[in-house]
């Protein structure tokens, strides 16, 4: 996810150092020797030690739980449980008043993810995801939004005619659009611009249209 090459006197300084400069604790990265470096003669010639430090993901999962704990003060007794699979971090929030934490349609968990996700990818090199979870509010979403998506197939097989769905979030109209792929004669795509981007699911019998979120 992230390497830095660190210098020093020794090897052991050079990795107190980055410790020191990112830190960094003993069970959160790994590193290589580059150069074993050496006193040279008489301090002659000498040549720093320099290894490569690779951060682990023990590292962005401290880091991410400290900073979602840092935000959600305010929100009263809030427990933070971070766990990543591969590139992919998973937050979960349990605590009293999750209503008020998860806001109107989920808009609140989504401003979080947004900002937790910005906030791990600058401590690493490589994108990384992140998903913000409260009470299991997206599987309850998800179940809710496929039956607001079969019926709107529905409608739009018995009518043929376009359905418009109401805005939804990026990972909400993917789901949407893996749902409509099952059905032959329905086509599904996007339109408008954020945060007001919608779904629109089609009666197509002549065949499929390109998804898009």
């Amino acid at each position: 996810m992230k390497k830095v090459r660190i210098s020093g006197a020794t090897i052991a300084e050079a990795l107190e150092k980055a410790k020191q400069e990112f830190g960094l604790r003993d069970e959160e990265f790994d590193y290589v020797v580059v150069e074993k470096g050496s006193k040279g003669f008489f301090g002659i010639m000498a040549k720093e030690a320099v290894v490569e430090v690779s951060f682990k993901k023990e590292f962005y999962e401290r880091r991410l739980e400290q900073f979602m704990v840092g935000i959600l003060r305010s929100y009263g007794k809030i427990k933070v449980k971070v766990s990543s699979a591969g590139k992919r971090f998973l937050v979960l929030l349990e605590g009293d008043d999750l209503g008020r934490l998860i806001g109107k349609h989920g808009k609140t968990l989504a401003a979080l993810q947004h900002i937790a996700m910005i906030y791990l990818n600058r401590l690493s090199d490589t994108k990384l995801s992140v998903v913000v979870d409260a009470g299991e509010y997206r599987e309850k979403r998800k179940r809710n939004l496929e039956q607001i998506v079969l019926q709107a197939i529905d409608r739009a097989r018995v009518e043929k005619k376009r359905i418009v769905l109401d805005p939804m979030f990026a990972f909400e109209r993917r789901l949407v659009h893996e749902i409509v792929k099952k059905y032959r004669d329905v086509k599904s795509y996007s339109v408008g611009v954020e945060p007001y981007r919608k779904v629109v699911i089609e009666y197509s019998p002549n065949g499929k249209e390109v998804h898009t979120t």
